[in-house]
């Protein structure tokens, strides 16, 4: 096929289970959803996810490069996405690990609906230039894909390596469901001063008894869309509400909507696992640590909660209830 300019005509958007209330909000800026799409009678599936409050609550308490700012955003943006593709609701990973100038990053969605991510960048390798790829910021390092049951589930991690080779994120996913899980995938980033947007369109397989015209008619479906994709600006997806934006782009197919899905930002840690993380410190090292500052403190670096412990609570620690890992003296 051949797309000179967008379609003017057309077929009409159905929104699936919505009600007058969530209509008001699909209309509105829609800041912290996700909202999925099909098009009607086509396998081709989509979802837009907006995010704002969630950026200030996951950012506020590190300061990143603006590269390593917009790759967290892009990483928080796509794994919602990942998220509520799969039946799985425990965490969905998007991380990378290197030996370069971004020794690590993490953006994670719990429950398909809960986001945490963070980076640590490293003090004695130089940061590349601004618009250098991301294999350049790992060095040697991997990005993948992970999911992750309950620390008490007997379910094992699983944990998709995604090619580097590509000069951007959305690019190297691409490669990734094209290869690794055979579904040609398209994803587009944009951002604005205070939020992120992402738009993914995904080929879903046709079914084994398609005929020959079946299967050409979707290739070609797929090709346009693909197509009518390419022309979206930037300011369109960083600024256009969900249905307005897939009504601009694809007039000529009839899109059905679904409910919203709410995201937020929420992280994991606890007093709990502080205590956990304390125990297994040697003993002299929190003793010096009470001595010259009257307490021990831990901040968690993604939500930036302070824990505090004064001597009594140190000393609790050492004669944890039954059941819980003393401190070995």
């Amino acid at each position: 096929p051949r797309v000179k300019n967008r379609p003017k005509s057309s077929a009409g958007i159905e929104l699936n289970g919505v009600t007058e209330t969530m209509k008001g909000t699909m209309s509105s800026q829609q800041n912290d959803q996700l909202i999925r799409f099909s098009f009607v009678d086509e396998p081709v599936r989509g979802q837009w996810v907006r995010l704002n409050q969630v950026l200030a609550d996951a950012l506020v308490h590190q300061t990143y490069p603006t590269p390593i700012t917009d790759l967290l955003e892009q990483m928080f943006a796509a794994v919602a996405m990942f998220a509520d593709n799969l039946k799985f609701n425990d965490a969905v990973a998007l991380q990378s690990q290197g030996n370069g100038a971004l020794v690590r990053s993490l953006a994670e969605c719990r429950e398909q609906t809960l986001l945490r991510g963070i980076a640590h960048l490293s003090d004695a390798v130089a940061a590349p230039a601004d618009d250098a790829p991301l294999a350049a910021w790992l060095g040697q390092g991997r990005l993948a894909i992970s999911l992750i049951p309950p620390a008490d589930s007997e379910q094992q991690t699983y944990q998709g390596l995604i090619d580097l080779q590509a000069a951007s994120l959305a690019e190297s996913l691409e490669h990734y469901f094209a290869n690794s899980e055979q579904l040609p995938t398209r994803l587009f980033f944009a951002r604005s001063d205070q939020s992120v947007t992402g738009l993914l369109l995904q080929r879903l397989p046709v079914e084994d008894s398609a005929t020959e015209v079946s299967q050409d008619h979707a290739n070609e479906v797929w090709q346009t869309i693909q197509m009518l994709a390419d022309t979206l600006s930037h300011d369109e997806l960083a600024e256009l509400p969900a249905v307005t934006l897939v009504h601009r782009l694809f007039h000529e197919y009839p899109c059905r909507f679904y409910p919203p899905r709410e995201l937020s930002f929420r992280c994991t840690c606890s007093r709990g696992k502080t205590d956990r993380t304390l125990r297994v410190l040697e003993p002299q090292d929190l003793d010096d640590l009470l001595e010259d500052l009257g307490e021990v403190q831990v901040d968690c670096e993604c939500c930036g909660t302070r824990y505090r412990y004064d001597p009594v609570d140190i000393a609790a620690l050492r004669h944890p209830p039954s059941g819980d890992t003393p401190v070995l003296h």
